[in-house]
């Protein structure tokens, strides 16, 4: 389910609940609206209107809603299947859109505890088009899965620099510092982490445990000063 949350991430704001590559078809935004909804409302009911929508000819936008549905059943593997499946579709888009989609096959094999699968997914994502940075940040989460830290920590910076700058990368490339005996580096990415989200849990958990190690958090960063 974790991983519902991340490919919800990917979508654009301007049609928050279909992604982009899939607005191809007049009214499709609106179904696929409404088919996701249904899903959070009842998800067996959800499930059984897409499987409708795609037997009905609903193509890509259907196929998506339907990988949604199967995360949130819990069929993680089924649904980065399914996910791939669309990436290989004539409707599915151009090359970023492919991209895209094989990002979220990448994240569901995560779901699925499979990093080598979302390794796979996440390299071709990046063949098709290396410069969109979200594909960076699901990189680095994959590479982290696999306690490829060194790997997560480039992933992290590459996706910083292209001005995606977000807690859970911050906190990904902090873990990868500690791995690799870097504290001093972890601590400036928990303050990086803690200057977006001062309240994020995850971050004050890493905060106490660079304390314990002696990293006093406080001499980077105060909740006073980003207050002020």
């Amino acid at each position: 389910m974790k991983s519902l949350f991340a490919i919800a991430w990917l979508l654009t704001p301007e049609a928050p609940y279909l992604p982009a590559y899939l607005d191809r078809i007049e009214g499709t935004t609106e179904r696929y609206a409404d088919c996701v909804a249904l899903i959070a409302d009842d998800l067996d009911t959800g499930r059984r209107a897409a499987e409708r929508w795609v037997s009905e000819g609903g193509g890509a936008p259907a196929l998506h809603c339907l990988a949604v549905g199967d995360l949130a059943a819990g069929f993680s593997k089924l649904a980065a299947a399914r996910l791939t499946e669309i990436s290989e579709r004539s409707d599915a888009g151009d090359s970023r859109a492919r991209a895209r989609l094989l990002a979220e096959a990448a994240l569901a094999w995560l779901d699925a505890d499979d990093a080598t699968q979302a390794e796979g997914s996440i390299l071709a994502a990046q063949r098709l088009t290396p410069e969109l940075p979200e594909l960076d940040f699901v990189a680095a989460k994959v590479y982290a899965a696999a306690g490829k830290w060194q790997a997560a920590s480039e992933a992290v910076t590459a996706a910083e620099a292209a001005g995606l700058k977000t807690v859970e990368a911050y906190l990904i490339r902090a873990r990868a510092a500690r791995a690799l005996g870097r504290d001093e580096d972890a601590a400036h990415d928990v303050v990086a982490a803690l200057t977006i989200d001062p309240y994020d849990i995850d971050a004050l958990t890493l905060r106490g445990e660079l304390k314990q190690a002696g990293f006093n958090i406080e001499a980077y960063y105060s909740e006073d000063d980003e207050e002020d």
